[in-house]
């Protein structure tokens, strides 16, 4: 009879390659949860009520970083832009709108109105309007560049993209051949 400590062996590089592949995966995975979660419990509750308003305003995948820097500015730019969004919270839910083409005509607020042109302004320019001056809070992550980003690099000094200044241009896609 074969005891199962002789037929099955470890060598040490499998163990140590073992272990640390589950180490690895161990950390990932707490860094994710707890990054996730510390996100959640330290977002105010304006910066939130923000991200919601947003998405409807403006339907694209929104990045939550440049969310908070939006936010932020408007919030410098703009006297009570909490209360601000948090009216625009309320109409959209009252009135159960549900995308910015019914958003829009619906809202006969004339500050309410100029309020969301002004948040769906800084998602696609990445530039906040306020009385000091303007202030850019994103570049690469400004909506109006990536409706055309398969075909056309950001403005920029650099040869092919923002921060790429080695790289050769990006080839345009799909070009016809006449």
């Amino acid at each position: 009879m074969t005891s199962i400590y002789t037929t099955f062996k470890i060598n040490r590089r499998g163990l140590l390659l073992g272990m640390s592949a589950l180490a690895t995966a161990a950390s990932f995975v707490q860094s994710r949860g707890a990054a996730a979660s510390a996100e959640q419990a330290h977002e105010p509750d304006g910066v939130l009520r923000f991200m919601l308003v947003s998405k409807l305003l403006v339907p694209h995948n929104l990045d939550p970083f440049v969310g908070h820097k939006i936010y932020n500015a408007l919030s410098n730019a703009e006297e009570g832009f909490d209360n601000t969004v948090t009216a625009l919270q309320d109409f959209i839910m009252k009135n159960a709108v549900v995308d910015v083409e019914h958003l829009m005509p619906a809202l006969t607020d004339v500050a309410l109105k100029n309020s969301a042109l002004k948040i769906i302004s800084a998602w696609y320019s990445g530039v906040v309007h306020g009385k000091s001056g303007d202030r850019v809070v994103a570049f690469e992550e400004a909506l109006m560049f990536k409706v055309t980003n398969d075909v056309m690099t950001i403005p920029s000094y650099a040869k092919s993209a923002p921060n790429a200044w080695n790289a050769t241009a990006v080839p345009l896609l799909n070009m016809p051949s006449f």
